[in-house]
């Protein structure tokens, strides 16, 4: 029964619903009181007050609500970072790991607005839903949303005409190293990355895009960290990092002007999202081994080869052999029952782990609101070395450790419609401890030492024989060292939108300040080493060779550097009918000043940049780029250059008669010329006062006071003389010395084909490069001064690149393979060069690094061929004395004497190899992924150092194993054994030398593949993970360097055999890793 109301209670009614309707300003609010107020007869119902529910009701209505929905794939998978904006506002999320939102709406009507690279935008409705479940469709050509660093700006994929590559951080964080330039490798077509080293805070790969095109210069490119020089970005937390591009040819690079040629590195930071904060945890602990360590003759297999050597020697020096170790002794070593005067060490064994321990921490918080984002980052990683303390007793560690703290801040604020503001703080702390020894010095005596070289350690002591050292006193002898770095960066960039004067119109300034600072403590002290004494009785005494001594503290002068970059640009991008145009006016100045070197000036850059874009329909392409550069490294009217670069593009796909299909999607052609510079004239050109004025007249070289050319001696002669620093003309000067220039030529093709899986990208480039810094070889030394360095080298590079892509999914299954091959290829032009008696001696028209050496042909294997009159002669052996077993090398020239004019090309360069390739593959189901990375290297060619090609050298012996089982022997020739090295001999001068001369058998072909990374990993459900706070978390085990295939000798990797000759490298580690990272 309705009641009908009284005009009183209807007037108390009414003033309610105003009140509400106030309260909550929806005018909405006027339909809910129309339907209350009135029947289905038109009559007013009966109601004194609102009730409790109704109150309750219209408050959920009216206010704002919160919504949480879940953005997937077309086949289920969730899409993590989709933009989630309400339509029409300003309100806006981002979709968790998990691919999870929520955000508030205001009204029923609001309608969602969802979008994600890769996938075609969607609007959504809100309606009443409290929980939306949103699939959105892959975009038709996805290329159109994916954005790429250029120089000072970003460029659309599918319109950029330049030659780059790029990778995540999610690339970069599956390799579990130090050093971010060790991840590198093999994910960048164009990249080539040689690691020479694993010891730790010293791991960094020798990087160089497209190989080598200088022979006296500098081959590192420029790297750049969010548009700002750097010097240590290997030390960054690959956390930090969204993403790395490398740009390869002119078009990219002239805008860097001379600092250009030799490629760009651009990294770029992590910054905030919008959203609510986001904090994130990672942790991992990772163990590392060496990736070869080489196998050693035992003591007894030594003493009898030894014996041997000594044996083939006497027979070239004319003396009577006289065994070093007598039949007693080598029974001795045989049985092993007087360990410390018939010692059997394993050097590897004892002072070598198995394994060593790093570990990384990593705490990030990243969010954001319109008016200010923010992506604030902490990180600690600590590795230990390799090293054994050998169970010697000692009061320091002769470890090498490293630790490295990294701070991160980047803010962006959006201060109005028009104007923001970017304030970017980060810090690097670097602590590397250790011994006070050179880490090559180490792994020469490690390499090199005889099992019976020392006893060892016994009771904590150091024991050594007389006139005899040990691997052990080199790591402890010398004392240890702290080595202290920090890295200050900070940048304040301001944009303002000037669309009030033209649409599209943006300028910038920025101002960046880098402060550098090195501490280098050395407490040097001898360590006490023992002697053992056999008494008549039978007992041993430990003898200390030395007293006790106090360290010695030895501060050296601290490091201070300084780099100030300013920069202000004017950017404008417009799109009219069809025509897209943007440009770029920059002006750029940086200064840089080391304080290491007080006589030095600040080394300071100023550039003009400009570049014009032009894109009609995204079909047809051009691109105009340039700077006006000047360096102050040369003389005045020398210092400015005009680096301009031209580009053009054609997109076939999206011409009207191009039919549309899903075999191919998309195709670009594009090509480039342009010049570039490079201002680096020597590896240490701007820290080298001798190499870096050249141009001043006359060019001075600074000369110690005790140095017999150049320093002051006053005094009697044939008396104490007292000597003073002087300076003396070194060189003549070249005024008109200037940089290295580089013409560049590249044609790439991308495609995208079958239904947008796969994409391919093909680059061919050629570059000449000229001005190439060297000092003439054919002055005449009666001048009485050195020849002034001139401009005179030139050489060429060219090769290919391709990178082929494919990705798909078989239901819920997602998987994607990846291939990538790079060749590159440089030819000596050029190089002043003394005449050369046959053509083939001459280094031009050959490889950078090209290796020159003997042609070996096997060996001398019976009298007869030695005795043979028809043989070569030759003239490094006193008397021409050949035996069996020496090395027989091939007389090129046919003069009938084997001497320097033999000596030809041999192997590829050892500076860089010229193919790099790589091919991936991985996938995910569910919350399961995982991931392969295979990497290799080939044309390239690495001479053996002296400790691993001579068995006995010179009385510090390599005992490799391999020579025990390889070498010739009349045994082993007769029995038609395989053999691989010559006859066993001391090797000092004459007595066999012969056989260890740079030659076709001492160049190992160092071509290679590594399983370099594999990681599995699983993402916990959030349905489990929202009952602990947590919005997602992911358990993996990765692995680097984990298997490697090569034909160098055992205990040799490829890679840390690139050092130079004579200079046993810290090999390569193998590491296995556990993570987890947790979101809150």
């Amino acid at each position: 029964m309705k009641l009908k109301r009284n005009k009183f209670s209807q007037a108390k009614y009414t003033l309610k619903i105003i009140f509400l309707q106030m309260c909550f300003c929806l005018p909405w609010v006027n339909t809910i009181w129309a339907n209350e107020i009135k029947n289905d007869s038109g009559s007013i119902a009966e109601s004194n007050s609102l009730d409790v529910k109704t109150i309750l009701l219209l408050n959920n209505i009216v206010k704002d609500r919160v919504i949480t929905g879940i953005v997937k794939d077309a086949s289920g998978g969730t899409i993590p970072g989709a933009g989630v904006k309400v339509k029409g506002t300003t309100i806006s999320s981002v979709t968790d790991n998990n691919g999870k939102f929520s955000i508030k709406v205001p009204d029923n009507a609001a309608v969602l607005v969802i979008t994600s690279i890769g996938y075609e935008t969607k609007e959504v409705p809100v309606g009443s839903a409290q929980n939306l479940t949103i699939t959105l469709s892959e975009s038709s050509n996805s290329l159109n949303e994916v954005t790429i660093n250029v120089g000072y700006g970003t460029q659309k994929k599918v319109t950029s005409v330049g030659a780059q590559s790029s990778i995540s951080t999610k690339d970069l964080t599956q390799s579990p190293v130090a050093n971010i330039s060790n991840s590198l490798a093999g994910r960048l077509p164009g990249l080539f990355a040689v690691q020479p080293s694993g010891e730790p805070g010293a791991d960094n790969s020798n990087i160089f895009i497209r190989g080598v095109a200088t022979f006296t210069g500098s081959s590192s490119p420029l790297v750049l960290v969010d548009g700002i020089q750097v010097d240590n970005y290997n030390s960054i937390d690959p956390n930090e990092i969204e993403g790395v591009t490398i740009l390869k040819d002119a078009s990219s690079t002239a805008v860097y002007g001379v600092r250009g040629a030799n490629g760009v590195i651009l990294v770029t930071t992590k910054r905030g999202k919008l959203g609510t904060p986001t904090i994130s945890y990672t942790f991992q602990n990772a163990f590392n081994s060496f990736t070869a360590t080489p196998e050693k003759m035992e003591s007894f297999e030594f003493a009898n080869s030894f014996n041997q050597a000594l044996k083939n020697d006497a027979y070239v020096s004319n003396s009577v052999y006289t065994p070093r170790y007598s039949d007693s002794d080598l029974a001795k070593y045989k049985s092993g029952e007087d360990p410390l005067f018939f010692p059997n060490i394993d050097w590897y064994d004892l002072m070598v782990k198995d394994v060593s321990q790093q570990r990384q921490h990593n705490l990030a918080v990243r969010g954001g609101s319109e008016k200010i984002k923010y992506a604030i980052s902490a990180g600690l990683f600590n590795q230990e070395g390799l090293f054994d303390d050998a169970g010697v007793k000692a009061d320091y560690d002769p470890q090498i450790r490293y630790k490295r703290y990294n701070f991160r801040s980047n803010l962006d604020y959006t201060i109005s419609k028009r104007f923001r503001a970017s304030l970017d703080l980060s810090s690097i702390i670097e602590n590397r401890s250790g011994n006070n020894a050179n880490t090559n010095s180490i792994m020469n005596f490690l390499n090199g030492a005889a099992p019976n070289l020392s006893p060892g350690v016994v009771d904590g002591k150091i024991l050594l024989f007389e006139g005899f050292g040990s691997p052990l006193t080199t790591l402890y002898s010398v004392g240890y060292k702290n080595d202290v770095r920090n890295l200050l960066n900070g940048s304040l960039r301001l944009d303002h939108d000037l669309d009030f004067i033209t649409k599209g119109l943006t300028t910038h300034a920025l101002i960046a300040y880098q402060n550098s600072n090195r501490k280098l403590s050395e407490y040097n002290r001898a360590f006490v080493t023992y002697r053992a004494i056999k008494n008549p009785d039978g007992t041993v005494d430990f003898r200390q060779l030395a007293d006790n001594q106090p360290f010695n503290y030895n501060p050296t002068d601290p490091e201070r550097n300084r780099r100030i970059t300013g920069e202000f640009a004017l950017d404008y991008k417009r799109t009219f009918n069809g025509h897209t145009v943007s440009g770029l006016l920059l002006y750029n100045q940086i200064k840089s000043t080391n304080k290491d070197f007080a006589y030095l000036v600040p080394n300071s850059y100023q550039s003009y940049v400009g570049r014009l874009v032009y894109d009609y329909k995204g079909r047809y392409l051009a691109e105009i780029s340039s700077s006006y550069y000047g360096t102050e490294n040369f003389a005045p009217e020398e210092r400015f250059g005009f680096f301009p670069a031209y580009s053009i593009g054609w997109v076939p796909s999206e011409e009207k008669f191009f039919p549309k299909n899903k075999i191919i999607n998309f195709i670009k052609i594009r090509g480039s010329y342009g010049e570039v510079g490079n201002d680096q004239l020597s590896a240490n050109f701007l820290r080298d006062p001798n190499s870096r004025f050249l141009y001043r007249d006359p060019a001075f070289t600074r000369r110690g006071p005790y140095t017999v050319d150049g320093s002051y001696r006053f005094g009697v002669f044939g008396q104490n003389l007292a000597s003073y620093e002087a300076l003396r003309e070194g060189s003549a000067s070249s005024p008109g010395l200037t940089w290295e220039r580089s013409l560049k030529t590249n044609v790439g093709l991308d495609l995208i084909g079958l239904d947008n899986k796969l994409t391919v990208t093909l680059e061919l480039f050629k570059e000449t490069r000229d001005n190439i810094l060297a000092v003439p070889r054919t002055v005449s030394a009666l001048t009485g001064i050195g020849a002034a360095a001139e401009n005179l080298g030139k050489m060429n590079n060219k090769g290919f690149e391709v990178d082929v892509n494919y990705r798909s999914n078989i239901k819920d299954f997602k998987y994607f393979v990846r291939g990538n091959y790079s060749f590159a290829r440089n030819k000596i032009i050029f190089q002043d060069e003394l005449p050369q008696t046959f053509a083939y001696a001459q280094r031009t028209g050959h490889v950078s690094g090209q290796n020159f050496g003997f042609i070996a042909e096997g060996f001398f294997n019976t009298w007869e061929e030695v005795n043979d009159q028809n043989r070569p002669q030759y003239t490094f052996r006193d008397n021409n004395k050949i035996q069996p077993g020496d090395v027989r090398y091939r007389d090129v020239n046919g003069d009938g004497v084997i001497n320097n004019d033999d000596s030809v090309p041999i192997g590829y360069s050892s500076t860089v190899p010229e193919i790099i390739y790589a091919l991936s593959f991985g996938g995910s189901w569910k919350g399961l992924d995982f991931s392969v990375l295979f990497q290799g290297a080939g044309n390239f060619s690495v001479p053996y150092t002296r400790r691993a090609n001579q068995a006995f050298f010179d009385g510090d012996p390599s005992a490799a194993a391999d020579y025990l089982s390889e070498s010739w022997t009349q045994e082993r020739y007769d029995k038609g054994l395989p053999i691989n090295f010559p006859r066993f001999g001391v090797g000092n001068g004459a007595r066999g030398f012969s056989n260890y001369l740079g030659s076709t058998l001492w160049i190992a072909n160092a071509e290679y593949l590594r399983l370099k990374n594999v990681e599995i990993g699983y993402t916990f459900k959030p349905t489990f993970l929202s009952k602990v706070g947590l919005k997602s978390t992911r358990i993996y085990a990765n692995a680097n360097n984990l298997v490697t295939w090569s034909k160098m000798l055992k205990g040799v990797d490829p890679e840390s055999a690139s050092l130079p000759a004579n200079s046993e490298a810290y090999g390569l580690v193998r590491t296995v890793n556990l993570g987890i990272n947790v979101n809150f």
